[in-house]
């Protein structure tokens, strides 16, 4: 029996750097892919309470995802606005003018609020391939092996997504181009 505080299941330890990495470069604030963590740690726990997921990884990554999207998206219909210029750390990678720099930073974070929607129109198998082709830096091979499905249908999957994220955002950035 597992000690108050510590999952039932084994494994959440080892995952849990990816489950905050997932958070975080889905949602880019450290507090939130901390709430996000911590949401999925306690699912994680009540999953093993019944049965532990066959594909650990996986099944974190998809509720992770889908524990950001819901973040996200309860953030967007919040009446505070979505990007606190002065509370947020400086961007140092960047070399833009103090002018420019809010500026940039609104359309980072108006380009992630358009890619949680997007990703929120797609499946939960296309959604999970996509982010572990993109985010995880995967190859088919992978995927397909850590959700027990064939290479051709992982493809699938993350053409499906591709497009479909890809034309939201065409839809949502046509008028910004200039």
């Amino acid at each position: 029996m597992a000690a108050i505080g510590e999952p039932s299941g084994g494994g959440f330890e080892q995952y849990t750097g990816d489950v905050y990495g997932w958070a975080y470069r889905f949602l880019g604030r450290h507090h939130d892919a901390l709430d996000v963590v911590q949401d999925v740690f306690l699912r994680w726990d009540a999953q093993c309470a019944r049965q532990e997921p066959a594909q650990p990884r996986g099944w974190l990554r998809r509720v992770t995802l889908n524990r950001a999207i819901d973040l996200r998206r309860r953030r967007c219909t919040t009446a505070e606005p979505q990007v606190s210029v002065g509370a947020d750390p400086p961007d140092l990678t960047t070399t833009d003018s103090k002018v420019t720099r809010p500026e940039a930073r609104l359309d980072r974070e108006a380009l992630r609020n358009d890619v949680a929607l997007a990703l929120d129109d797609v499946s939960d198998m296309q959604r999970s391939v996509l982010v572990a082709k993109v985010y995880d830096d995967m190859t088919f091979a992978q995927i397909a092996d850590e959700l027990g499905l064939a290479v051709s249908t992982v493809k699938t999957h993350y053409l499906r997504a591709v497009r479909a994220v890809r034309d939201h955002l065409r839809q949502r950035w046509a008028g910004e181009e200039s």
